[in-house]
């Protein structure tokens, strides 16, 4: 019950009391006088209602005892309970349907703010440290976070070549400016690119710079993204369970809840809360949020506890500038060892 029981909370208006203690059914006299009183201001034609307790053999859910009610009043109640019980739902399942949006909302702001921000901040250093160096070669940069804005709002994939090219083509375009002296064919740049992504790692130019880069920056959208189309659709399902039929079933046990009290001539005897929440827990169960839902919402908290620990998207954007440029001044550090194993792959003096 667990899973659903914030939203279980909001349908104990059902039960306004704190419900009955044992034996406390026998301290009640049972009457007609005050269920006729209750179902009068409530519209009922009093013409159904009974004056007093007769049999109760015609009665299909509440107990056939002695009762105040009619068929027809038993069949009333009956759509009366689910009609309340209706009402209660969509309020709350609206609450939580709102929640779910302002929440899904709130967070995709924060992680395209994040990037933005990120970008920005990236101009600003690479701008005061290369000045104009850096605005000649800025659309790589744009293009790396153009690629990182697809992978999060659109497609969810690509990640690794984004980052793989984005390198590739800073590779090409520094390394001639750390060898101004030698004019270097276009084919000798697409080879030296191609060296970067050997899989024995002899070639690294930008040093550890771009795994780490790699390793960070993908855990922290992968969560991001799931964590936004989560909180998504979480709405949608809550949205759409909303608009399933209530069962046969529910409808009886609402009824033995909501109605049968007043049939009884006990209608200020109020059920206990346990009850109240199994009956609640029994027909949202119908709607299909259970097992699923549970497993959702820790799915969800799960994913929470990451952004804000080793997945965090804020750390993540933060370091992609900082990570860039450990990777130039590495670059810069070991020219001429990069160089040497260049010249030495290429055959190229």
């Amino acid at each position: 019950m667990s899973a659903l029981r914030p939203l279980l909370l909001l349908l104990l208006p059902l039960c306004s009391g704190p419900g009955p203690g044992p034996g406390s059914e026998a301290k009640v006299v049972r009457s007609c006088a005050e269920t006729r009183q209750v179902l009068g201001a409530r519209g009922y034609s009093l013409n159904l209602i009974p004056p007093s307790l007769i049999s109760g053999e015609h009665l299909q859910i509440c107990p056939q005892e002695y009762t105040c009610c009619s068929s027809e009043t038993e069949q009333k109640l009956i759509r009366d309970a689910e009609v309340t019980f209706r009402g209660l739902v969509e309020d709350s399942g609206s609450f939580l349907v709102h929640t779910l949006a302002a929440r899904h909302r709130k967070f995709n702001e924060f992680f395209r703010e994040m990037l933005s921000i990120s970008q920005h901040s990236l101009a600003q250093l690479f701008s005061h440290s290369y000045g104009r160096l850096y605005s000649q070669h800025a659309l790589i940069f744009n293009s790396l976070f153009s690629g990182l804005r697809d992978y999060y709002e659109k497609s969810g994939e690509g990640l690794d070549d984004t980052l793989a090219d984005f390198w590739a083509q800073l590779l090409e375009r520094a390394f001639p400016l750390l060898h101004p002296q030698y004019s270097f064919p276009p084919d000798f740049l697409l080879c030296l690119t191609r060296l970067t992504s050997t899989t024995d790692g002899s070639l690294q130019p930008f040093g550890d710079s771009p795994r780490r880069l790699r390793l960070q920056i993908t855990r922290a959208l992968v969560a991001a993204r799931a964590f936004v189309q989560g909180l998504e659709t979480g709405r949608n399902v809550v949205s759409e369970a909303l608009k399933v039929p209530m069962s046969e079933g529910c409808r009886q046990a609402l009824m033995r809840l909501i109605g049968c009290p007043l049939c009884r001539g006990v209608p200020s005897l109020m059920p206990c809360r346990g009850f109240c929440l199994n009956v609640a827990h029994g027909c949202l169960s119908s709607r299909g949020l259970e097992p699923e839902w549970g497993g959702y919402l820790d799915g969800l908290l799960l994913l929470a506890e990451k952004l804000q620990g080793p997945f965090s998207f804020e750390l993540a954007a933060e370091s992609i500038g900082v990570k860039i440029s450990e990777g130039l001044m590495h670059l810069q550090e070991n020219s001429v060892k990069v160089s040497a194993k260049v010249w030495e792959r290429e055959g190229w003096r």
